[in-house]
């Protein structure tokens, strides 16, 4: 694991050390484990009765297996009955490298946070959660780390974007709250998500803890901070996430301090907020500033709650025997531990019972097979036309050649389509037969393969979507490129002229500069729903119904 100053400072944490029962227990109830859901469930099964884990969250790399999800949650519930535990077992949902948030468990994908917030209607965003929270809950699974309250500004990451509800603050808060709500609806609790570098809490960067202090109540009453505020005031118990780790700073104790203001300061103090605080479900890297084994420790003497525990079994087991000790030895106070019992113990009594989660019926597989209407309402009322003319498509002849550029895009998973633009391909083809989709890599730029179609096609599609904020030189450069390689056509006869078309398939943002003269429409993502209520706008088939969140 390396050497790190954490580990010369709690060298004396060496073993589990001695403690009552009943304290071993709380320390339990404040742990999250993490389990990939082909292991076997009977390995790990002391961890229920010592330290008596109190939550889990449930991994899945590839295409999920639901049937054995549902079989795996139940029987970890159960393990939890037999060890005595007073509140079941809080489960959450990883999948595809993502936590789970607005991915349909069937064949259903639901839209994203800022698609939602696109078509500005809390009454489908409520419906479109208790869909997901349904589909949750037929397998087990009742806690899900949504929604974000960050509003989208300058220093959001463009793969961050999507999961925010728009820069609009008052909008936001009403799309984040009608969204718990449908959520909770099904007996699913919402965990959201607080980032201390967003801008509701870029104050946590401060360095000097006078100036903290003054940034927080200046910046505590912002725009900003509404959605944070609002959503603790409405559910003061519901667990909150953030997205602060302990290895974000080069110095442990400024992220603690950061992660500790906005707990006591703001959360607490301010806000009145008496839920659970959960630390960053990211994984410590090898190179942070403290070790796997002690970040759990950090985490809690930072002020939070919830912790998750290391992947690796061995810094697992090492985190739960240096959090023993440290109770043992008060480096960790048995008090600090016992409060945080106390308010996960609140926040569960919420939302779960024994007689639910021991007699969930077996999930009818599969939960879905055909498109959900309400999905496919939602996608619809999205779709933002950023241009107020017609559709250049609707007079082109149905025998003219149009030509698709779409990006690569990193494979959500090994079962993923090698390319998910092929929906919106495919769609197009239908009244264009001859449309030749090609693809580009940021990385290589525009190249000789598709100069031909650029200068042939009698319509241009060009599909932008930004996932890192590492491609946005690069996608700058190849939308200079693609403009200077049609600038000659752009001069010929205005029947000559190639009809220039572009969608973000993400953030909106990418619309802002340097598409004068295309006509632009954006879908903000790229899943197979939202791309075919885009093919839908762009073909002139229907009207866009959407505006972008702002």
């Amino acid at each position: 694991m390396g050497t790190h100053l954490c580990c010369d400072s709690f060298r004396s944490l060496n073993g589990p050390g001695s403690l009552e029962e009943q304290d071993s227990r709380n320390l339990g109830q404040t742990l999250i484990l993490l389990l990939d859901y082909h292991q076997d469930p009977l390995t790990l099964r002391s961890l229920f009765d010592d330290p008596g884990i109190g939550s889990v969250i449930v991994t899945c790399s590839d295409a999920p297996n639901l049937g054995r999800i549902a079989s795996l949650i139940n029987q970890l519930q159960h393990f939890a009955r037999e060890a005595r535990h007073d509140q079941p077992l809080t489960v959450g949902l990883r999948q595809e490298g993502a936590l789970y948030d607005f991915l349909g468990l069937g064949q259903t994908r639901y839209p994203s946070p800022l698609s939602l917030a696109a078509g500005h209607s809390t009454e489908s965003i409520c419906q479109v959660g208790s869909a997901i929270g349904k589909e949750l809950a037929s397998i087990g699974v009742n806690w899900i780390f949504t929604p974000t309250l960050d509003l989208l500004s300058d220093i959001t990451e463009p793969l961050s974007a999507s999961q925010t509800f728009g820069s609009n603050a008052l909008a936001a808060t009403e799309y984040a709250i009608a969204l718990i709500q449908g959520l909770a609806a099904e007996g699913v609790s919402a965990c959201s998500n607080a980032h201390p570098t967003g801008a509701g809490f870029e104050i946590f960067r401060s360095q000097q803890d006078s100036e903290f202090v003054d940034d927080v109540k200046e910046h505590s009453d912002s725009p900003e901070f509404l959605p944070i505020a609002s959503v603790v005031a409405r559910h003061p118990r519901n667990s909150m996430r953030f997205g602060a780790a302990i290895h974000d700073f080069p110095d442990p104790e400024q992220s603690a301090q950061s992660i500790r203001f906005a707990c006591e300061l703001i959360l607490r103090n301010k806000c009145g907020y008496r839920g659970p605080t959960v630390s960053s479900l990211a994984e410590t890297p090898e190179d942070a500033s403290v070790c796997a084994k002690h970040a759990p420790l950090l985490t809690f003497l930072s002020g939070l709650d919830m912790l998750r525990l290391p992947e690796d079994p061995e810094a697992r087991d090492a985190s739960i025997s240096i959090l023993k000790a440290a109770m043992a030895s008060n480096v960790l106070p048995i008090s600090t531990v016992s409060a945080a019992a106390a308010r996960v113990a609140a926040f569960k009594a919420q939302f779960l019972s024994w007689e639910k989660e021991l007699n969930r019926p077996p999930p009818e597989l599969p939960l879905t097979t055909v498109p959900d209407p309400l999905a496919q309402r939602a996608f619809r009322a999205s779709t933002t036309a950023i241009s107020s003319t017609p559709s250049p498509l609707l007079n082109l002849a149905p025998n003219a050649m149009l030509a698709l550029l779409t990006p690569q895009v990193h494979r959500r998973h090994p079962n993923s389509p090698s390319d998910p633009f092929e929906p919106l391909g495919q769609a197009l083809s239908r009244s264009f037969p001859r449309t030749r989709h090609v693809s580009y890599n940021l990385a290589e730029g525009l190249t000789a393969t598709h100069l031909p179609f650029l200068q042939r096609a009698a319509a241009v599609v060009f599909v932008l979507c930004n996932q890192s904020s590492a491609f946005i030189e690069s996608q700058d450069e190849f939308v200079g490129a693609l403009r200077n390689a049609m600038h000659a056509r752009d001069t010929m006869p205005v029947s000559q002229k190639p009809r220039k078309i572009v969608i973000a398939a993400g953030d909106p943002r990418d619309l802002r500069d340097a598409f004068e003269g295309w006509w632009a429409v954006c879908c903000y993502e790229f899943s197979k729903g939202a791309l075919e209520a885009a093919a839908e706008v762009v073909l002139g088939e229907r009207q866009a119904m959407g505006r972008i969140p702002a």
